[in-house]
Protein backbone atom coordinates (compact mmCIF):
# COMPACT_ATOMS: atom_id res chain seq x y z
CA UNK A 1 0.00 0.00 0.00
CA UNK A 2 1.50 3.27 -1.08
CA UNK A 3 1.17 5.87 1.44
CA UNK A 4 0.78 9.92 -0.07
CA UNK A 5 1.00 12.69 1.75
CA UNK A 6 -1.86 14.13 2.93
CA UNK A 7 -2.93 18.01 3.11
CA UNK A 8 -2.23 19.21 6.87
CA UNK A 9 -5.23 21.22 6.56
CA UNK A 10 -7.17 18.33 6.36
CA UNK A 11 -9.22 17.35 9.56
CA UNK A 12 -7.78 15.16 11.64
CA UNK A 13 -10.41 12.16 11.26
CA UNK A 14 -10.30 12.15 7.33
CA UNK A 15 -6.04 12.52 8.11
CA UNK A 16 -6.39 9.38 10.13
CA UNK A 17 -8.60 7.51 7.82
CA UNK A 18 -6.37 8.03 4.97
CA UNK A 19 -3.42 6.36 6.68
CA UNK A 20 -5.11 3.30 8.03
CA UNK A 21 -6.92 0.32 7.00
CA UNK A 22 -9.40 -1.94 8.81
CA UNK A 23 -8.47 -5.56 9.15
CA UNK A 24 -11.61 -7.19 8.78
CA UNK A 25 -10.50 -10.55 11.18
CA UNK A 26 -9.59 -8.47 14.12
CA UNK A 27 -11.53 -5.31 13.99
CA UNK A 28 -8.32 -3.29 14.26
CA UNK A 29 -7.85 0.06 11.90
CA UNK A 30 -4.10 -0.58 11.54
CA UNK A 31 -2.23 2.58 11.24
CA UNK A 32 0.19 2.61 8.49
CA UNK A 33 2.56 5.79 8.28
CA UNK A 34 5.17 6.59 10.57
CA UNK A 35 5.38 4.34 13.85
CA UNK A 36 7.70 5.63 16.71
CA UNK A 37 10.68 3.03 17.88
CA UNK A 38 7.91 1.20 20.35
CA UNK A 39 6.09 0.41 17.33
CA UNK A 40 2.91 3.42 17.90
CA UNK A 41 2.02 5.36 15.03
CA UNK A 42 2.78 9.05 15.01
CA UNK A 43 1.04 11.95 12.90
CA UNK A 44 2.33 15.03 12.82
CA UNK A 45 -0.56 18.20 14.19
CA UNK A 46 0.21 21.55 15.26
CA UNK A 47 4.08 21.30 14.45
CA UNK A 48 4.19 18.05 17.06
CA UNK A 49 4.86 14.64 16.53
CA UNK A 50 1.21 12.47 18.64
CA UNK A 51 0.59 9.23 18.62
CA UNK A 52 -1.73 7.79 16.43
CA UNK A 53 -4.05 6.05 18.85
CA UNK A 54 -3.76 9.55 21.57
CA UNK A 55 -5.29 11.44 18.45
CA UNK A 56 -8.16 8.55 17.42
CA UNK A 57 -9.37 8.87 21.28
CA UNK A 58 -9.53 12.63 21.17
CA UNK A 59 -11.18 12.65 17.78
CA UNK A 60 -13.80 10.46 19.04
CA UNK A 61 -14.54 11.08 22.86
CA UNK A 62 -12.72 14.26 22.95
CA UNK A 63 -9.97 15.67 25.37
CA UNK A 64 -7.54 13.29 27.59
CA UNK A 65 -7.77 14.01 31.34
CA UNK A 66 -4.51 14.58 32.25
CA UNK A 67 -2.61 11.97 33.73
CA UNK A 68 -4.77 9.21 32.03
CA UNK A 69 -3.18 6.67 29.43
CA UNK A 70 -4.78 5.60 26.13
CA UNK A 71 -4.61 1.96 26.64
CA UNK A 72 -4.97 -0.85 23.88
CA UNK A 73 -7.98 -3.75 24.72
CA UNK A 74 -6.42 -5.61 21.84
CA UNK A 75 -2.85 -4.93 22.68
CA UNK A 76 -1.95 -3.83 18.84
CA UNK A 77 0.15 -1.22 18.79
CA UNK A 78 -0.75 0.61 15.55
CA UNK A 79 -4.39 -0.01 16.29
CA UNK A 80 -6.23 3.45 16.35
CA UNK A 81 -9.75 2.01 16.55
CA UNK A 82 -11.85 4.15 19.63
CA UNK A 83 -13.61 0.91 20.16
CA UNK A 84 -10.39 -0.79 20.92
CA UNK A 85 -9.17 1.69 23.14
CA UNK A 86 -9.66 2.86 26.76
CA UNK A 87 -8.94 5.34 29.11
CA UNK A 88 -6.82 4.37 32.37
CA UNK A 89 -3.93 5.37 34.62
CA UNK A 90 -0.54 3.58 34.67
CA UNK A 91 -1.74 1.27 37.41
CA UNK A 92 -4.48 0.32 35.20
CA UNK A 93 -2.27 -0.09 32.26
CA UNK A 94 -0.32 -2.52 34.24
CA UNK A 95 -3.10 -4.33 35.46
CA UNK A 96 -4.50 -5.01 32.17
CA UNK A 97 -0.73 -6.45 31.39
CA UNK A 98 -0.74 -8.43 34.16
CA UNK A 99 -3.64 -9.70 33.36
CA UNK A 100 -2.76 -10.20 29.54
CA UNK A 101 0.11 -12.66 30.88
CA UNK A 102 2.86 -9.71 29.75
CA UNK A 103 4.67 -9.35 32.48
CA UNK A 104 7.94 -10.56 33.05
CA UNK A 105 8.86 -10.27 29.90
CA UNK A 106 5.85 -12.65 28.03
CA UNK A 107 4.14 -10.75 25.40
CA UNK A 108 1.07 -10.61 23.65
CA UNK A 109 1.40 -9.52 20.17
CA UNK A 110 -0.42 -7.93 17.49
CA UNK A 111 -1.87 -8.92 14.65
CA UNK A 112 1.23 -8.21 12.56
CA UNK A 113 3.09 -10.09 14.63
CA UNK A 114 0.60 -12.53 15.75
CA UNK A 115 0.11 -15.28 12.96
CA UNK A 116 -2.44 -16.94 14.40
CA UNK A 117 -4.85 -13.50 14.48
CA UNK A 118 -3.95 -11.96 11.10
CA UNK A 119 -1.37 -14.48 9.38
CA UNK A 120 -2.23 -12.14 6.19
CA UNK A 121 -0.36 -9.25 7.81
CA UNK A 122 3.59 -9.00 7.85
CA UNK A 123 5.75 -6.99 8.53
CA UNK A 124 9.11 -6.23 6.24
CA UNK A 125 11.96 -4.52 6.99
CA UNK A 126 14.52 -3.24 4.44
CA UNK A 127 17.25 -0.91 4.39
CA UNK A 128 16.54 0.01 7.70
CA UNK A 129 12.64 1.11 6.47
CA UNK A 130 9.60 -0.53 7.79
CA UNK A 131 6.92 -2.04 6.11
CA UNK A 132 3.56 -3.24 7.32
CA UNK A 133 1.67 -4.88 4.17
CA UNK A 134 -1.10 -7.82 4.02
CA UNK A 135 -0.65 -11.04 1.88
CA UNK A 136 -4.11 -11.04 -0.55
CA UNK A 137 -2.51 -14.20 -2.31
CA UNK A 138 0.19 -16.46 -2.71
CA UNK A 139 -0.21 -18.36 -6.10
CA UNK A 140 1.60 -22.11 -6.01
CA UNK A 141 1.33 -24.44 -8.36
CA UNK A 142 2.40 -28.34 -6.99
CA UNK A 143 4.19 -29.57 -10.38
CA UNK A 144 6.31 -26.66 -9.42
CA UNK A 145 8.02 -28.13 -6.75
CA UNK A 146 8.62 -25.30 -3.46
CA UNK A 147 6.18 -22.72 -2.89
CA UNK A 148 8.10 -20.07 -4.01
CA UNK A 149 6.03 -16.31 -4.28
CA UNK A 150 5.63 -15.21 -8.22
CA UNK A 151 7.40 -12.28 -9.81
CA UNK A 152 4.94 -9.87 -9.92
CA UNK A 153 3.71 -9.18 -13.41
CA UNK A 154 1.81 -6.06 -14.65
CA UNK A 155 -1.75 -6.57 -15.42
CA UNK A 156 -2.61 -6.32 -19.36
CA UNK A 157 -5.05 -3.53 -20.13
CA UNK A 158 -7.89 -4.06 -22.20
Amino acid sequence: MFLRRVPPDWPLERRLAARSVRDPKTGCILWMASRNKQGYGRIRFDDRLWLAHRVAWQVKHGRIPKGLYVCHRCDVRTCINPDHLFLGAQKDNMADRAAKMRAAGMTVEGPERRPHKAPEIMTIRIGGSEFVTRVLAIRHRPQDGPALIPPLRPKARP
